[in-house]
This record gives C-alpha cells, structure tokens and sequence, in this order.
C-alpha cells in the first residue's frame, strides 16, 4: 500500500513537476503490483481550504483512486501512542495518524517531501518505510 501525505498528495493536484512525476511513479509502481492507494482524512485539512483551488486536490484524489481512510478511535490511539515514543506533541498529529494507519492497516510506504518526523514515527512501527519525494 501506498499513503500518500499533504505533500505527496499537494505534488498531484498542483504542485512542480518533478515531484508530481515521482508520486505518480510511486503510483503506478503500486498500481503495477496491484497495491491500494491511500491517504487519511486528517490530511486533508492540511490540503483543503475552501478555495477553487481545492478543486485540483479532489481532481487529483479521484484521478490516482486514493482511498481516503478515517481517523477512528484505533487510528487515534496508535497515532498517540507513536507521538509518546518519540517524545514528540500534537504538531505531529497528522503524521502520526498517517503512520498509524499504516501501521494498522498492516504496512505501507508513506510518500512526503518531508521525511525526517514520518521517519522517526516509522521506526516505532512495523513495515512502514517512507519515500521521499525529492531524495
């Protein structure tokens, strides 16, 4: 599986080139394989702002499949507990739920353009690796 992050998912509705193209290989790898695509909701607070603007998210949320997951109580506590692991607060929220969800939903690559804080999550859960888009 496949999650996309604000980044990953920013790069497919309207973002540059380069980093669209590495998402939408991401995309089709995983697609080639027959793996879902995803993202959380909580990640579309991070995208959405009730602009015209929007429209290209939910274009590019429509055009790749991605299945947007809730966040429910279980994704909710994992994500709090990833958060306590590395001693990290609330400003990680939405990345923890995203590993979270991955971690639950039994492993995935998380796609973002900022690894570092997804990385220190994915370490406390089981097969969650995380591609960078621009490394």
């Amino acid at each position: 599986m496949l999650l996309l992050d604000s980044e990953a998912i920013s790069a497919v509705a309207h973002g540059p080139a380069l980093r669209r193209d590495r998402v939408r290989a991401l995309v089709a790898q995983m697609r080639a394989r027959d793996l879902p695509i995803g993202t959380v909701a909580a990640v579309l607070a991070e995208v959405v702002r009730g602009h015209p603007r929007d429209a290209g998210v939910f274009a590019g949320l429509r055009r790749e499949r991605v299945e947007v997951h809730p966040v429910d109580t279980r994704t909710g506590v994992r994500a709090g507990q990833l958060l306590g692991s590395i001693g990290a607060g609330s400003e990680l929220a939405v990345d923890a739920f995203l590993v979270a969800a991955a971690d639950l939903l039994g492993g995935a690559v998380v796609a973002t353009a900022d690894p570092d804080d997804l990385r220190r999550l994915a370490d406390h859960a089981i097969d969650v690796a995380i591609a960078d888009l621009d490394g």
